[in-house]
């Protein structure tokens, strides 16, 4: 009786049998979830530094703003109680009789009422929000607005303030230049003291009249343009403050 051996073909050396389309689908969804997932996680992430950013620019923001607003107090309250006085007790003064004019007393009138600040404001957020792109971090179109008001006021202030600066130093220096011997006047601007053999020359009605004129126009600057203007930044500013802290 013959007995017939059936034989199976065995796969080669180190292959692998024929696998079954599910594999394959199976295969390409955990590759599809792993690329989908950390896609998912790079674009998190790169929110949550955005956000990041975003909080902190604000911060940043509000705290400048604060520096302007104190810096804008502190000249309102020079101008109406430090300067206000120094330009009126000088109109004053300048209102005694030429012949009677006493140097001694015109000298440190005159050096108070040449003390002059600038308003600096605080930019350098301001600054990276518009060069650096990071507008792009806020949804809200109200930031643009408040950054572009808030412009349009500083440089309404300085331009204002530039014209105070001229009427403060061109045409002082003219007067005094024009009535004085030999004056350092850079040296008496930073010391308050004049040279041995200078000074002021004897005082006549056209000096004293040109020193009225632009001691009464330094008075209006001062009380009405530049507080105007002053109120104006610092009422912008503080809404400025409120809007971001609405966002923060």
């Amino acid at each position: 009786m013959e007995v017939h051996a059936h034989t199976h073909t065995a796969p080669a050396s180190g292959g692998t049998g024929r696998k079954k389309w599910t594999h394959y689908f199976w295969e390409f969804l955990m590759l599809f979830l792993a690329v989908t997932l950390g896609f998912f996680v790079e674009n998190k992430r790169e929110h949550y530094i955005e956000d990041k950013r975003a909080d902190h620019l604000v911060t940043s923001l509000i705290k400048d703003l604060q520096k302007d607003t104190a810096l804008l107090n502190w000249l309102d309250d020079f101008r109406l109680q430090k300067r206000k006085n120094r330009l009126d007790s000088f109109y004053t003064f300048l209102n005694t009789p030429p012949e009677k004019i006493d140097k001694k007393t015109f000298y440190p009138l005159f050096y108070g009422i040449c003390e002059w600040y600038p308003f600096i404001p605080s930019n350098g957020t301001l600054n990276q929000l518009k060069n650096a792109g990071y507008l792009r971090y806020f949804s809200d179109n109200r930031l643009l607005d408040f950054i572009s008001d808030y412009e349009l006021l500083l440089q309404d202030f300085k331009n204002d303030e530039n014209l105070e600066f001229h009427l403060h130093y061109d045409k002082l220096v003219q007067i005094v230049k024009q009535n004085t011997d030999n004056t350092d006047l850079y040296a008496y601007y930073v010391t308050g003291s004049l040279p041995a053999g200078t000074g002021i020359k004897p005082f006549d009605l056209q000096i004293v009249n040109a020193l009225k004129a632009y001691t009464i126009e330094q008075m209006w600057y001062n009380k009405t343009q530049m507080i105007k203007q002053n109120n104006r930044v610092k009422q912008k500013a503080i809404e400025f403050i409120n809007y971001l802290h609405s966002i923060h």
